[in-house]
C-alpha cells in the first residue's frame, strides 16, 4: 500500500511538473559564445568553480542537516560514521546535482520564470556548463568510481550505474541544447524542467 501511495505522489508531482513546464510562452532565441576579450574567460572561469562549490555545498549540506559529519579523502567528500538508510543515502549521493539543477534554471531563466531569449553571462554560462561537465564526467569516467554519487545513487535505489547516470544525461543534454543552442524549441526547457522535478520527486519520496 505504501508503495502505491509513493507511485501515486510521484504521478501527481509529475502532473503538477508538467503544467509548470509548459507555462514559459518563450524559447531561447540566442546561443551563448563566450566573449574573446579576456574579461570574458575570467568570468566563466569563476562561474564554473562556483558550480563546482555549489555541487559539493549540496552534499554538505544535506548531509549536515541529518547530524553526519563530512571530511575529503583526496577528491571526494565522505561521511565517517554515517548511518543512512537507503532513502537517506540517495538524497545525500544526489544533493550536488539537484542543486545545480537549481542553479541552471536561475540562470536559463529570467525572473518572470520565462526562457531567456538572450544568452546568460559569462559567469552564468560558467556556472551551468560547471553542472554539464560534472553530468557528462559521471556518465562516463566517473560512473564507476566508488565514492561517486552515480555509485551512491546505484547502491541506494538498486538501479544499475548505467541507469542512473543515463537519467542524469537526460537534463544535461537538455541544457547544453539551451545554452548554446539558437532558436531552441519551446519543448526542450519544458522537458528540461520536466525531467529535474521528477528526478527530484523520486528522490524525496524514494
Amino acid at each position: 500500500m505504501e508503495k502505491k501511495n509513493k507511485g501515486r505522489r510521484l504521478y501527481w508531482w509529475a502532473g503538477v511538473l508538467f503544467i509548470v513546464a509548459i507555462l514559459p510562452v518563450r524559447a531561447w532565441g540566442e546561443g551563448y559564445s563566450i566573449d574573446e576579450s579576456v574579461g570574458g574567460w575570467e568570468g566563466f572561469a569563476l562561474g564554473f568553480a562556483s558550480g563546482i562549490v555549489a555541487h559539493e555545498a549540496g552534499h554538505i549540506v544535506v548531509a549536515t542537516s541529518k547530524g553526519d559529519s563530512v571530511r575529503y579523502d583526496g577528491l571526494s567528500i565522505v561521511y565517517p560514521g554515517a548511518r543512512l538508510t537507503r532513502s537517506g543515502q540517495l538524497q545525500l549521493a544526489s544533493a550536488g546535482f539537484q542543486t545545480q539543477w537549481v542553479l541552471s534554471e536561475f540562470v536559463l531563466r529570467d525572473r518572470n520564470g520565462d526562457e531567456h531569449i538572450k544568452p546568460p553571462s559569462d559567469f552564468g554560462a560558467g556556472v551551468v556548463c560547471s553542472y554539464l561537465g560534472v553530468s557528462f564526467a559521471y556518465l562516463t569516467f566517473l560512473k564507476n568510481q566508488y565514492s561517486g554519487d552515480v555509485y551512491g545513487m546505484s547502491q541506494a535505489s538498486g538501479y544499475s550505474r548505467d541507469r542512473i547516470s543515463m537519467m542524469l544525461a537526460v537534463p544535461a543534454v537538455l541544457d547544453t541544447w539551451r545554452l548554446f543552442g539558437n532558436d531552441v524549441p519551446k519543448w526542450v526547457p519544458a522537458l528540461s524542467v520536466l525531467s529535474k522535478g521528477m528526478g527530484a520527486a523520486w528522490i524525496w519520496s524514494y
